[in-house]
């Protein structure tokens, strides 16, 4: 896999349950474009969106790929989906796909989540296997989605169980506190929270104007190159439901 998109799921990778202490409802659906930039080149564009089925569930997604200049030479594609359904207090995905392409490399990862038996059942290329899972466990793109949510009660921090790679991972953030932040939309006043543990540091500003929707997020590599996403631009489709 080329650098350029390595760099871009890093990041892609980090943007959002806890016991819940107060009543909560889901954010408005929307469509969220960032760019993506690696020492301040812009390097592409991560579109996030979320919409309701006529079934009741719900789809989470994110496409990433390079733009500007970049796209000339990087090819790649990647898509993420969560398929999930709110219980009224929590999220319970049912599928999540990951989806690499065009480029050299390609990868395929498909999840399908049993809760009556407990397990999730994990296809990578083709090649499925098993796990079981605790009643909280979310993909590793909805629990992104989940940070909405959860900041909603003024946590003290967020623990995540993440299905990932065929393992139970804990995803851990601690609530720094309210800054004041500059954007490409305009200045918001927005959590700070931090990722307790990763392989990166990794922040995450989340304003509450926008139903606590990520506006920045930043990580630095072991090198000290810093990446980083900034929300462009903003749709609301409907009202919260």
């Amino acid at each position: 896999m080329n650098n350029t998109l390595t760099a871009m799921l890093l990041v892609t990778a980090i943007l959002i349950p806890p016991n819940l202490a107060g009543a909560v409802s889901l954010p408005r659906t929307f469509t969220a474009n960032y760019a993506f930039t690696r020492s301040g080149i812009l390097l592409g564009e991560v579109q996030r969106t979320l919409r309701a089925n006529g079934d009741g569930s719900y789809v989470y997604e994110s496409v990433s790929q390079a733009s500007g200049m970049i796209a000339w030479f990087v090819k790649d594609k990647l898509i993420e989906r969560s398929t999930w359904r709110w219980t009224g207090s929590r999220i319970k995905p049912q599928t999540y796909l990951y989806h690499h392409f065009g480029g050299k490399k390609q990868r395929r990862v498909e999840l399908a989540f049993d809760w009556q038996n407990g397990i999730v059942t994990n296809t990578v290329d083709n090649d499925p296997w098993t796990m079981k899972i605790p009643e909280n466990t979310l993909d590793k793109l909805v629990y992104q989605f989940s940070i909405m949510i959860d900041l909603q009660n003024n946590p003290s921090e967020l623990i995540y169980p993440v299905a990932d790679g065929g393992e139970l991972k804990t995803y851990h953030f601690e609530i720094v506190g309210e800054e004041t932040l500059q954007t490409p939309m305009g200045v918001f006043k927005a959590t700070r929270i931090n990722r307790i543990g990763g392989k990166r540091p990794t922040t995450i500003w989340c304003a509450k104007e926008l139903d606590y929707m990520a506006v920045r997020i930043e990580q630095t590599e072991d090198n000290g190159t810093q990446l980083l996403m900034l929300l462009r631009d903003l749709e609301w489709h409907a009202p919260s439901p």
